[in-house]
């Protein structure tokens, strides 16, 4: 997904507008309920702009876009409670509050403006209905809002040099997570975006009084969260940490999870998930060679989305070109292996669970666009999307 391109698409894009899209079906208009599943899209290459959909029936065929919204080309989504939040990304600076309507359209409900200085926001943790954070990596800042009414009631500065490193005072916070009272903030400390210092940085912060506390280091895997989380925790409660090693444009930094175990603020020098250095089934040439998309489902089940080197032009062209596989790893055992769905562009991030299907946003050399699923329940995977799309898959929200 990564080149000067895919830089310039996602970590530099800068404001563009629609120029066409098609609607290939109108009949989801007469259905009346909530959408069930959102999903953001970036349009590339046929229009250089987003949208976020939403889907009221898995059953529609071909997805409609009546219900649009239009957006920036990284429309990253978060939920809370009943609310969809469009997180840009590099795309601009403000957040975008959406409720979900009756009659399956998104009402906007507020904005709030985080990043001043540089227009980047990379993800969200909600504490409670009045209290949530939003970070934004070049400010190095993280600032404090009510979600409920969108204003901003603070911040956390965190441009101070015991927080970066080699002399920097940019630890550039991108990924946001709250557990037990500590807000966890993974650390981009970039050298020159996307190109982050070696090993893998945490900052903890007390979240009853915004104070950071430390930041935790380790050099086993590199480059700590990344948009729209890259962190989660399982049912022991353990924290587990994405590390996407620069994108591979180190060669030492290796990329996989790694885990902050439940009640320990420093990471698990027992557990590292070092996939850079595996032979991974089904993936032409056994070698990977980084992920930021996956997408925990409970019972060691974790479902990846991986870039594979062997299907990469001298020139890669990271929307065309089907580089990425859809994988399914044991989280314990440090294994993995790929499914039965083809593979797909390096721009492609979407993966969550509805009901036994998990749902991977696919644009796909020869079987289509859109959302496919593999059955946990079967172990059968969809050989076309059961809802068809346009451009490529950003991300998926799932209400159930």
């Amino acid at each position: 997904m990564k080149n000067n391109l895919f830089i310039l698409g996602a970590f530099l894009c800068t404001a563009l507008f629609v120029t066409s899209c098609t609607d290939d079906n109108k009949n989801d208009d007469d259905n009346d309920g909530k959408a069930s599943i959102i999903v953001g899209i970036n349009m590339q290459p046929q229009a250089d702009m987003g949208y976020i959909v939403p889907i009221q029936d898995m059953n529609v065929g071909t997805m409609s876009y009546t219900n649009a919204v239009e957006t920036k080309i990284t429309p990253y989504l978060m939920s809370y409670n009943d609310w969809v939040f469009y997180v840009p990304g590099t795309s601009e600076g403000t957040i975008i509050k959406y409720s979900r309507q009756d009659n399956g359209t998104l009402k906007v409900e507020g904005r709030l403006e985080v990043a001043t200085a540089a227009p980047m926001c990379a993800s969200i943790a909600f504490v409670s209905t009045t209290k949530a954070y939003a970070s934004a990596p070049n400010d190095n800042k993280i600032i404090i809002f009510n979600p409920t009414t969108m204003v901003k009631t603070g911040e956390i500065n965190v441009a101070k040099p015991e927080y970066g490193l080699d002399g920097s005072s940019t630890p550039n916070p991108l990924g946001l997570i709250l557990r037990d009272g500590k807000l966890y903030v993974g650390c981009g400390e970039f050298d020159q975006m996307p190109i982050c210092k070696s090993g893998a940085h945490i900052l903890i912060i007390d979240e009853a009084t915004d104070t950071p506390e430390k930041i935790i280091h380790d050099t086993r895997l590199s480059a700590a969260s990344i948009f729209d989380c890259g962190m989660f925790i399982d049912e022991k409660g353990d924290l587990y940490v994405t590390c996407w090693g620069s994108y591979g444009y180190v060669p030492d930094q290796k990329f996989g999870l790694l885990r902050i175990k439940k009640g320990a603020t420093e990471f698990d020098p027992e557990y590292c998930f070092n996939m850079s250095d595996m032979n991974v089934e089904g993936v032409q040439g056994g070698k990977l060679q980084y992920s930021i998309s996956n997408f925990y489902a409970g019972n060691g089940e974790l479902y990846v989305l991986a870039y594979c080197p062997a299907f990469a032009s001298a020139s890669p062209d990271y929307i065309n070109e089907k580089t990425n596989y859809c994988l399914k790893a044991d989280l314990y055992n440090c294994t993995m292996k790929a499914l039965n769905l083809p593979r797909t562009n390096g721009y492609s991030c979407a993966i969550n669970k509805y009901g036994d299907d998990i749902l991977f946003g696919l644009a796909t050399e020869q079987n289509g666009t859109g959302i496919f699923t593999y059955n946990r329940k079967t172990n059968q995977c969809s050989s076309a999307p059961i809802v068809k799309t346009q451009g490529t898959l950003m991300d998926i929200l799932v209400f159930e």
